[in-house]
């Protein structure tokens, strides 16, 4: 993403906190810029615009650039605000952003997976996003499909949906899957999921992908 992050892009993610610290914030964008490896842990500037700039709704390309930079920060940095939305906002962006976004994607989102940064270790309620963020993703970019693979990834978010409704979190096994899903992703980030599942997931006839697609639904 760097080489597509413009100086105006910069400044625009930097004036996010209405107008707040932006020479602060722009100094600490351009640092992430440079950075050999991404930060685990993000100072307030600029943690805060990088939040808002994840959240905001992309009418243009570039604003799904800025929103795809924000969003690839923070989803490996701990004490994420909104983990599961933050992962929708990742996929829809690199998805819209085109082919190369979206293989690039593929691979980020697979280390996440393989290394669970950030909160997704200990998040059990957002951690299916992180599957299905990469489930999705795999089946959109140009890459060789391995059904062995998507199959695998299916079979992992239905496992972690059910783990998050296992008897260990007391105040989730009386509710289904599609209240847990809905609660951690967020009103707009239920939003993003559902029509993401619904746009990704049309080929695939595994049962698990049908469970997906089910708790995805409209109802």
């Amino acid at each position: 993403m760097r080489p597509r992050l413009s100086a105006a892009i910069v400044l625009e993610i930097a004036c996010m906190d209405y107008g707040e610290q932006v020479e602060e914030n722009r100094r600490a964008i351009e640092e992430l810029l440079v950075a050999r490896h991404l930060p685990a842990e993000l100072a307030w500037s600029p943690r805060e615009v990088l939040e808002l700039s994840s959240y905001h709704r992309c009418d243009s390309e570039v604003e799904h650039v800025a929103r795809l930079f924000c969003s690839l920060v923070l989803v490996r940095a701990v004490d994420m605000l909104q983990p599961a939305a933050t992962m929708g906002a990742l996929v829809e962006s690199a998805l819209e952003l085109g082919p190369d976004a979206a293989e690039e994607a593929v691979r980020y989102l697979a280390w996440c997976r393989l290394h669970e940064p950030g909160s997704w270790r200990d998040d059990l309620g957002a951690r299916p996003f992180l599957t299905l963020g990469l489930l999705l993703t795999y089946l959109s970019a140009p890459v060789p499909r391995d059904m062995a693979v998507v199959s695998g990834l299916a079979r992992a978010c239905v496992a972690e949906v059910g783990a998050a409704l296992s008897e260990d979190r007391p105040w989730w096994p009386d509710r289904p899957p599609q209240a847990l899903l809905k609660e951690a992703a967020g009103g707009e980030g239920w939003r993003k999921w559902r029509a993401l599942v619904s746009r990704c997931l049309v080929d695939s006839r595994l049962d698990e992908s049908e469970a997906l697609r089910r708790w995805f639904s409209a109802a």
